[in-house]
């Protein structure tokens, strides 16, 4: 059942017009509900709701804490306490938001068409009691100041900022997991912060959850005739800059009296721009600078009132060459360190598609820069030199960061020593997270004395797998300092955005050009020697003969993918094998695959391997450090033999045989991914992990 819920303080002028266009809405299929929160009203909002109880299905929640976000999380709670599946939608109005009569029926439908979104906005178009005058009105931000959408908005993918509270629709399930609005932003009295839908859809948004917008769900939003005056107009530009601090803080910038000195700056230009403007008589002008240094004044209050308080910074850094597992792990745990209130950076080395990659991380609001120390302990040619240039000029290059503490992940023996010598010269404590399973390695006598001066400054190891820090601890427990945390913290995946979904079977055949009653082996790795695509290819061409309807995706880039393409030209299966490049959105293309197979000669701990677990995928690897971790024992995935192809391949084609053995494990491996590998685990176990060491 669709839930609707709306907040409402002293919204006895507009509610009894919204609450009759609520009569008039077409219900959807399963029924709706409202809950209305009256956040402590002393106008005569309780007689209004009143009148309404026999009219609609309508709960009222009385909310004596004030805010606006209070009131909302109140109505989130009773909404929980009623049955329902994860899928539902709770939809958000306002006591000042009239809907369209198909309101309801459009935003369910768009949900319905797109089940992997779990958070969708609906176009706001203006009621004005009063219309502003034109050129206030042109030069006014519609969208902040009167919460409003832009009219080229399309349906498709849209900035969580541009979501608004007046009508947007989340998935149950994203309340269930814990979402919430933040109780210290948005309405609260006269003055305040704004941008509480905001925070809780950046949060989403970085959980990997875009939303989708549908223009077609439409709601008039009710502008008063005081709100078109310019003084309310630039009050809330004010409002505006408060909630900026909070959400949208400066990087890397120099401070000045604790707010960023270009700021200060620009409003020493605007205020001497404003007495020219002034001068000239020129009204658009100067509104527009009022609007700026509004604007700023309110960043300014909420910096020096002290609510953007300092957080711990942690440096999240690596020797990396390609994007890869351990990339997105680190990408991962920036993720969970934000919302567990560190300032979290990821300084990384580029590489081929690190671009790209970058962009969209920025576009989740994390903080990605790039960071490329000389390397003196990982490379032998020019290592006397690069070890000069660290002493010289590498202490400025990793504090211009400001870290509280350092993270190098490692994904080799001494992968990332450099960086962890560099954070021991600025006495900076570090941490270090060990994602492979290393050999057992003599370092030169050029090596031994830099890594045993670098890992004087750790404070903790965490590994993604036992197998990898019984490798570490092989090589590098006597350089360790007593009481060094020590923890193995395996991957984790997200099970809101990896589910088992038959839609999303249907639609990942229906774009990769697949029959629906094929079978698909899928591998979501590098295409590198680590992880033997040509083996895997090996065992597909060995296969075919005997499964005609089998396809092979390989989804990934690597040094061997020009191979790869001539051997499936050679062998005729250019029909059969796809190459899809990296692809962002795995969770929409794991579920076309009947077996999800990782053939490494060694693993950290596999990403891909949980992940097409979460999608209900029985999970294939190889009997390597790793993936043993993940599948030994595991009723939802199957280990092969390293260098016996034959066994390996009797082992995949009995897979392939038998459709109740693979559903089987498919629900089986559902179960171990939530138990054994979900984020919250995964939140919880780093939390414990950092605690106490910035």
């Amino acid at each position: 059942m669709l839930t609707v819920l709306m907040p409402t303080y002293n919204g006895a002028g507009t509610l009894p017009e919204v609450l009759q266009a609520y009569t008039a809405l077409q219900a959807p299929p399963g029924g709706w509900r409202l809950i209305v929160a009256d956040n402590g009203s002393s106008d005569g909002t309780a007689a209004v709701l009143q009148r309404f109880h026999g009219r609609l299905p309508l709960t009222t929640l009385y909310v004596a804490r004030r805010g606006r976000s209070a009131a909302l999380n109140d109505a989130v709670a009773l909404g929980l306490l009623q049955m329902g599946d994860g899928s539902d939608l709770f939809m958000f109005g306002d006591d000042d938001a009239i809907p369209a009569c198909d309101w309801l029926r459009r935003m369910v439908h768009c949900a319905r068409l797109h089940p992997g979104r779990a958070l969708f906005g609906g176009a706001i178009v203006p009621a004005w009691r009063v219309p502003p005058a034109p050129w206030l009105l042109r030069l006014t931000p519609e969208g902040l100041t009167w919460g409003v959408t832009s009219p080229a908005l399309r349906d498709g993918p849209v900035y969580p900022g541009l979501v608004w509270g007046a009508n947007m629709a989340i998935r149950r399930r994203m309340f269930e997991t814990g979402a919430r609005y933040d109780e210290s932003i948005g309405p609260k009295g006269a003055s305040y912060a704004m941008g509480s839908e905001t925070r809780l859809n950046l949060d989403m948004f970085q959980s990997g959850h875009l939303p989708w917008f549908c223009p077609q769900a439409r709601v008039s939003h009710i502008i008063r005739t005081h709100q078109v005056d310019m003084a309310w107009i630039v009050h809330r530009a004010y409002l505006f800059g408060r909630g900026k601090c909070r959400l949208h803080m400066p990087e890397q910038t120099v401070e000045l009296l604790g707010v960023p000195r270009w700021m200060l700056g620009l409003y020493v230009r605007h205020l001497a721009g404003s007495v020219s403007d002034w001068l000239r008589r020129d009204r658009e002008a100067l509104f527009q600078r009022r609007w700026e240094m509004a604007s700023l004044r309110g960043f300014f209050h909420e910096a020096w009132r002290g609510r953007r308080k300092r957080l711990p910074r942690i440096v999240i850094s690596s020797y990396s060459g390609e994007l890869g597992g351990m990339e997105l792990r680190m990408a991962q745990e920036a993720r969970v360190l934000d919302a567990a209130g560190y300032h979290s950076m990821l300084a990384l080395r580029r590489f081929p598609g690190f671009q790209a990659w970058a962009q969209g991380l920025k576009a989740e609001q994390l903080r990605v820069s790039i960071y490329e120390p000389p390397l003196f302990i990982e490379h032998w040619a020019w290592r006397r030199v690069n070890l000069l240039r660290a002493k010289l000029l590498g202490a400025w290059r990793l504090r211009r960061y400001r870290p509280d503490l350092v993270h190098v992940a490692f994904c080799w023996t001494t992968y990332g020593a450099s960086i962890l010598w560099q954070a021991r010269q600025c006495r900076l404590p570090t941490v270090i997270s060990v994602h492979n399973a290393f050999p057992l390695e003599t370092l030169s006598a050029w090596q031994q004395p830099l890594m045993r001066e670098a890992f004087r400054g750790v404070k903790g190891v965490y590994a993604v797998s036992l197998s990898s820090m019984q490798h570490f601890l092989a090589l590098y427990r006597d350089w360790l300092a007593p009481g060094t945390r020590l923890a193995v913290i395996p991957n984790g995946v997200d099970t809101d955005r990896f589910i088992v979904s038959l839609a999303r079977r249907e639609q990942a055949r229906r774009q990769l050009r697949l029959p629906q009653d094929a079978l698909v082996l899928g591998s979501v790795a590098r295409l590198s020697a680590q992880k033997r695509p040509q083996e895997l290819l090996a065992l597909f061409i060995r296969l075919q003969p005997r499964f005609p309807n089998l396809y092979l995706v390989l989804a990934g880039t690597g040094p061997l993918e020009a191979m790869l393409r001539l051997q499936v030209q050679a062998a005729g299966l250019g029909g059969c094998v796809l190459f899809t490049g990296f692809q962002q959105r795995i969770d929409l293309l794991m579920p076309a695959f009947d077996l999800h197979l990782l053939l490494s000669k060694n693993e950290g701990f596999g990403i891909s391997t949980i992940e097409a677990m979460a999608c209900g995928v029985p999970a294939v690897g190889t009997d390597v450090p790793g993936s043993s971790d993940i599948l030994r024992g595991s009723r939802g995935g199957l280990l092969l033999p390293l260098d016996d192809a034959e066994m390996a391949c009797e082992a995949v084609a009995a897979l392939l045989q038998d459709r109740p053995r693979r559903s089987e494990m498919g629900r089986q491996a559902r179960i171990e991914a939530e138990q054994r590998y979900s984020m919250r685990r995964l939140e919880q176990q780093l939390r414990g992990f950092y605690a106490g060491l910035v």
